[in-house]
């Protein structure tokens, strides 16, 4: 059983590449609390994001790997000499759409700024424009990351995060007067890095990897192909990618700040899921795949549950660091420029709560594809759209909202949507669920619990932020590995191999 070994690779690469990413992303968030604090131009961002985003998620972008993966192994096993012409085909036709709803939203974008109230109107419409088109190229991206994918080249998607918020930065800093131009800039680099990034360097990569490029009329029956394919991925949404969306048309209605202040805790949870949790699921899936289109059962499931167990343990332990130290934390990253105490304050306490949801969201990334190797979309698609609903009617519902009661409801059912999601999570019939990985996720619960408990008694103030920070993440590191060895876990294994 050698496809954790053979694992390690792909993962380094594109934890690597995440981690290089993810780094710049937490810049690129400091400098805009720097330049635009808790304002109501850095809301206005926000907003200007819902729709293009939302087509994206609606157009399966997100998934496009999990969609076209199956798809080419089908046609290279049926005919491998059509590939070529094959994807060529899908990938004119799949963004001549998506280029062309983007075009229309771009027309629609006065009406969209007053649907959703938004204040600053004009600004509004300058950020849409170039955030709609970026977001196209996000998705001309996705299909061309796919065709590397299929043949095990992670090299240059590893480069489309970096050159994004690489840029981003740069036409920011340009841009950093007032917080109305910082946006702007934000805007009009999140075009460029996406053109570059996404598309250019994209395009020397699927060439890499093999794919003659040519001109050739996009054929309809493959299209169709796709979209009857990746139908349960385009109708439903889970709150698992829809939490930001949901906060944001939500929170828009509270007061200025509020938007930006979730997307300020947000974007400090999300660090470890980006770096370790999305590097394994992007990394394994292919794996994944052919584990049970070889009908290794026994092997994948193994593998299966090693990721969960793993990632389970990895980020209770973060979201423990999070929360003991949510003020250091955010006051270390933002605390600067327009971004003030009293912001931290707010801030820190939205991220004691959405730091519960990093565990929903990292395992998330594992549970989805053991549904999707199997080709099983509409039952994820099911729950998680139902989820979706549920939540924004709680939300609708609640009396005298606060940013907080919100950011509870969604990742309250973010957590119900994850748990049911795995307790009906079945290989061939046999539930992954085994007394093994209940034992785990159980032992990874009471330690991050102990370990929380202990570092509240102890109440530790050095007088420094960041050797408060140290020393508690320090204490907490230790606190899990000494944990580890008396729990003995199932799954998680730390023993040096001889």
């Amino acid at each position: 059983m050698n496809s954790s070994k053979n694992l390690i690779g792909p993962i380094s690469i594109i934890s690597i590449a995440y981690l290089s990413s993810r780094l710049l992303g937490f810049f690129r968030e400091i400098l805009l609390a720097k330049w635009t604090g808790v304002s109501s131009a850095a809301d206005t961002l926000d907003l200007a994001f819902i729709v293009p985003d939302f087509l994206f998620y609606l157009s399966a972008g997100g998934y496009l790997a999990i969609t076209l993966i199956p798809i080419l192994s089908d046609r290279s096993k049926r005919n491998k000499d059509s590939l070529n012409d094959y994807f060529l085909s899908l990938f004119y036709g799949l963004s001549l759409i998506f280029i062309s709803i983007s075009l229309i939203f771009f027309l629609l974008r006065s009406n969209l700024g007053n649907l959703l109230e938004v204040k600053d109107l004009d600004l509004f419409l300058r950020l849409f424009g170039p955030i709609v088109f970026s977001q196209a190229f996000f998705f001309i991206g996705a299909i061309l990351m796919s065709y590397q994918y299929f043949n095990n080249d992670f090299k240059y998607p590893a480069l489309a995060p970096v050159i994004y918020n690489f840029s981003i930065i740069l036409f920011g800093w340009l841009n950093s007067s007032t917080p109305e131009s910082t946006v702007y800039g934000f805007a009009v680099g999140g075009f460029v890095g996406s053109l570059v990034g996404h598309f250019f360097i994209q395009v020397i990569g699927v060439q890499k990897s093999g794919l003659k490029i040519k001109f050739l009329s996009p054929k309809f029956n493959y299209i169709k192909e796709y979209l009857t394919i990746s139908l349960p991925l385009i109708v439903g949404q889970s709150i698992a990618v829809m939490d930001e969306q949901l906060f944001r048309v939500f929170g828009s209605y509270l007061g200025a700040g509020t938007v930006a202040s979730f997307r300020y805790a947000r974007r400090v949870v999300l660090l470890p899921v980006g770096i370790v949790a999305q590097a394994v699921g992007v990394a394994s899936y292919p794996t994944l795949s052919k584990l049970f289109v070889d009908e290794k059962y026994i092997e994948l499931k193994l593998l299966i549950r090693k990721h969960l167990s793993s990632l389970f343990l990895f980020n209770a332990l973060m979201a423990v660091i999070l929360i003991v130290n949510s003020e250091e934390i955010i006051s270390l990253v933002y605390e600067r420029g327009r971004f003030t105490s009293s912001d931290v304050k707010r801030v820190s306490s939205i991220m004691n709560i959405v730091a519960l949801g990093v565990i929903p969201w990292s395992v998330n990334q594992i549970i989805t594809r053991a549904y999707y190797v199997q080709k099983r979309f509409w039952f994820p698609v099911m729950v998680g759209t139902t989820t979706t609903i549920v939540t924004a009617i709680s939300l609708v519902l609640k009396n005298n909202p606060t940013e907080i009661s919100y950011s509870i409801i969604i990742i309250s059912f973010l957590w119900a949507y994850t748990a049911f999601m795995l307790f009906s999570l079945k290989i061939k019939n046999d539930s992954l669920l085994d007394n093994k990985l209940i034992y785990d996720i159980f032992c990874s619960v009471v330690i991050s619990l102990l370990v929380y408990s202990f570092l509240n008694y102890l109440s530790l103030d050095f007088g420094s932020n960041i050797l408060n920070l140290f020393i508690l993440s320090i204490i907490a590191v230790f606190s899990f590995i000494v944990s580890i060895k008396v729990f003995r876990m199932k799954y998680v294994n730390f023993e040096r191999r001889k």
